[in-house]
C-alpha cells in the first residue's frame, strides 16, 4: 500500500507507467513523462476504468483518492453507478463483448495473444469511443505507426480482430454504421502496401519437398549438436499434425499407451468447444515416445528441455540450417495436402476428408454430433495415422 510520500517519490520516466496503490487494490495512479501523476480505479468485474482525478497538494491526495475509489465501488456493487458511457456501446465494451463470447469457444491463450496487441495499440486512443462515431481514418495513424516498426502482420491480424469485434455489435444490433467496410478497404491497403515486405512461408505440400525435408531431418538428427529431444519433437510435429503448441506441453499423462492414442483435453486446444483431440500414434510416432521416456520419462512434459517446455521457436534451428522456406506451423498443411492428393486412394480404404478433419480438430455440427463422430470413428483416424507415417517412411526411411 503506497504512501501520499511514495507517490510523491515516484520515479518519473520516458513512458508513461502505471503502478497499483492498494486499498483499495483497484486503486491505481498513473505517472506521466511530463510529471503529472493521476489516480483511476481499475474495476475489471465492472469492466469501468475511471478516472478519479490528478494528484495535487491541497486538491487531491492518496487519502482522498481512496475514499473516492470505495465510495464508486460500493455503488459498484450496489447496482447504482452510472458512468458517462454506460449508455454508449463504445469500442472498449465491445471488446469486453466479444472476448466473453469467444472465451466460451477458444482456448485463453489463444484470446490473449491476439488481445496483448490490441489493448497495447488500439484500447489506449480509441477504448472509450462510440463504436457508431469510428471511422477507418480514427485507425491510420495506429496502423501507420505499427508500418514504421516493419509488423505488418500485426496490421493484418488487428484489423481481423476489429472486424470480428465490430461483426457481434452489428448481431445485436449496436453497430449502425459501415465501419466493418470501411476497415475491410483499410486492410486490403495495407496488404498491398506491404505485399513484398511480408515474409510468407510456403507450407511443405509437394512430394518431392517432403521427401526433401525428410532427408534434411535424418541429417540433422545425426548432427552432433543437435538437441535429441528437438528433433524428436519436430519429427512427432509430423507425424500427428497437430500444433507446435499442443507438441511443447504434450504431458505423459495425456497418452493412452494402452489404445496407443494421444488424447488432448479440450481446454488446450484451439478450439474448446470442438472437445478432446484424439489422435492415434503410428509406430512411428511410439517410437519416438519410447526414446523420449529414456529421455524425459521421470518428467511431466514428454519434449521437456532443461526442466521445463522447450521453446516456442524450437525448431527454428532446423529450417533455418538447411535455408528451408518453411516453418513447423506449415505440418498441419502437410498434412492436409497429403490427403488431399492421394484422396482417391484413402476413399477406397473408407478414409473420408472428414476423418483427415478431425485429425486437425476441424469439427463440424453440433455437441451430438460431434461426439458419436469423435467415437464413430477411431478405427479409420487408426488407419489413416498409420497410413500416413508409413507414407513418409516410403519417401525417406525413418531411422530412431
Amino acid at each position: 500500500m503506497l504512501t501520499q510520500k511514495d507517490i510523491d517519490n515516484l520515479e518519473i520516466k520516458d513512458k508513461r507507467y502505471m503502478i497499483s496503490v492498494g486499498e483499495p487494490k483497484e486503486l491505481y495512479v498513473r505517472v506521466n513523462p511530463t510529471g503529472k501523476k493521476v489516480f483511476y480505479l481499475r474495476a475489471s468485474k465492472f469492466k469501468n476504468f475511471i478516472t478519479i482525478g490528478e494528484c495535487q497538494k491541497g486538491v487531491l491526495n492518496v487519502t482522498n483518492a481512496r475514499e473516492k475509489a470505495k465510495d464508486l465501488l460500493k455503488s459498484m456493487y450496489d447496482g447504482k453507478f452510472i458512468g458517462k458511457n454506460d449508455k454508449v456501446m463504445t469500442l472498449e465494451k465491445a471488446n469486453f463483448l466479444y472476448v466473453d463470447i469467444k472465451s466460451k469457444k477458444l482456448n485463453s491463450a489463444t484470446i490473449k495473444k491476439e488481445q496483448s496487441i490490441f489493448k497495447k495499440y488500439i484500447i489506449p486512443t480509441l477504448g472509450q469511443k462510440d463504436i457508431n462515431e469510428l471511422k477507418k481514418d480514427d485507425f491510420l495513424p495506429i496502423y501507420d505507426l505499427m508500418q514504421k516498426k516493419g509488423i505488418y502482420e500485426t496490421i493484418n491480424k488487428n484489423i481481423s480482430l476489429l472486424c470480428r469485434i465490430f461483426e457481434i455489435s452489428r448481431q445485436r444490433g449496436d453497430l449502425k454504421t459501415d465501419i466493418i467496410l470501411q476497415l475491410k478497404d483499410l486492410k486490403k491497403f495495407y496488404n498491398e502496401a506491404n505485399h513484398n515486405k511480408v515474409k510468407h512461408f510456403k507450407a511443405i505440400v509437394e512430394e518431392q519437398e517432403i521427401k526433401n525435408m525428410l532427408e534434411c531431418m535424418k541429417e540433422y538428427k545425426n548432427h552432433p549438436r543437435t538437441n535429441t529431444t528437438i528433433i524428436n519433437a519436430i519429427y512427432f510435429t509430423l507425424l500427428t499434425a497437430q500444433r507446435s503448441k499442443n507438441i511443447r506441453f504434450a504431458k505423459w499423462s495425456d497418452i493412452d499407451f494402452e489404445n496407443n492414442l494421444w488424447i488432448i483435453k479440450a481446454d488446450e486446444m484451439k478450439v474448446r468447444t470442438n472437445g478432446d483431440n484424439i489422435i492415434p500414434l503410428n509406430k512411428y510416432a511410439l517410437k519416438v515416445l519410447e526414446i523420449q521416456r529414456i529421455l524425459n520419462g521421470d518428467k511431466k512434459y514428454i519434449f521437456a528441455n532443461n526442466n521445463g517446455t522447450i521453446s516456442e521457436n524450437f525448431a527454428v534451428r532446423f529450417f533455418k540450417f538447411y535455408n528451408l522456406e518453411h516453418t513447423i506451423h506449415g505440418y498441419r498443411s502437410t498434412f492436409r495436402s497429403v490427403y488431399t492428393n492421394k484422396s482417391n486412394e484413402l476413399i477406397q480404404q473408407g478414409i473420408s476428408k472428414d476423418i483427415a478433419e478431425m485429425i486437425l480438430h476441424h469439427i463440424s455440427g453440433n455437441e451430438i454430433e460431434r461426439a458419436y463422430n469423435r467415437a464413430k470413428a477411431i478405427d479409420l483416424r487408426v488407419k489413416l495415422m498409420q497410413w500416413y507415417g508409413n507414407y513418409l517412411n516410403s519417401l525417406c526411411e525413418f531411422c530412431f
